[in-house]
């Protein structure tokens, strides 16, 4: 059974013993090691899923990156403290595009143009990233996919530089997909291009650090795939993992109420996809 807590420890000690240093995305930018785990979480729901995680992750030796949205489902200060106390990092999960326009449709006001409703989710940003850093010295940010809204947050950056505010790092601008490969757990499984909305990368991994292994095929269905070539050696040298905590559980409960969601969410987001092509 996948996505239980049992695996994913399983999963991350086979990496462990394949040689892989674990990182937080704020360390690789610092000081990349050249076998290296850069661990992302996004916290987008039930935050204390991410404490079990971060605890056993502590136990293991490891470090990654915790990037926490600012509503209530995720910012959780207690637990956000608790998590950068077993030193792992704390980031910003920002949603502003998404959330500033929401707001404008309360108020039932109409925008005079797009870069109207940038500047308020700029501002936005600003005042929620000063709140978090207050709990942590935030360096890196992530965004929200926010599959269900028509803006994508990222495009806050067309216009303002994230690196004046003292930020270091965004996923997807300062890594180079075509050398780090890119797996993330977005649909409840590995091999979810299909029904990711925005948790997409620009670059194609090409492997050309590692020539030897140009011919692998890096689509994982399950996390079990990705053990087995751990163990045979085929996976490249520096790997971005990005999990989400709350689809990770051994509660059967939990475990079965998360994947008939992701289910239907799954369901709505390739209609989503295929209305906008």
């Amino acid at each position: 059974m996948d996505f239980t807590i049992r695996i994913y420890r399983e999963f991350l000690e086979c990496l462990k013993s394949a040689g892989y240093t674990f990182l937080s995305f704020e360390q690789f930018l610092k000081n990349p090691a050249e076998k290296v785990i850069i661990l992302r979480h996004d916290v987008d729901l039930r935050p204390q899923n991410s404490l079990v995680t971060a605890q056993f992750e502590h136990e293991l030796g490891i470090v990654g990156s915790y990037y926490f949205r600012i509503g209530k489902e995720s910012n959780n200060q207690d637990i956000i403290r608790k998590i950068a106390e077993l030193g792992h990092e704390i980031g910003y999960h920002y949603e502003t595009m998404d959330t500033a326009n929401g707001k404008l449709n309360v108020k039932s006001e109409k925008l005079k143009d797009k870069d109207e409703l940038v500047e308020m989710a700029y501002e936005e940003f600003c005042k929620n990233l000063e709140y978090f850093r207050t709990l942590y010295p935030v360096k890196t940010i992530c965004m929200h996919g926010s599959p269900l809204s028509k803006y994508d947050n990222k495009d806050i950056w067309k216009r303002y530089d994230y690196k004046k505010l003292g930020l270091i790092g965004e996923p997807y601008f300062d890594i180079d997909f075509s050398k780090v490969l890119y797996l993330t757990d977005t649909g409840r499984r590995w091999n979810g291009e299909r029904v990711s909305v925005r948790d997409k990368v620009q670059k194609t991994f090409s492997n050309s650090v590692n020539p030897q292994l140009s011919t692998v095929n890096y689509t994982f269905r399950h996390t079990k795939d990705i053990i087995k070539a751990a163990e045979k050696g085929l996976l490249p040298s520096q790997i971005m993992i990005t999990v989400h905590p709350q689809r990770w559980s051994d509660n059967h409960f939990s475990w079965t109420k998360e994947l008939v969601l992701q289910n239907l969410k799954n369901l709505v987001k390739r209609i989503l996809i295929n209305n906008r092509r």
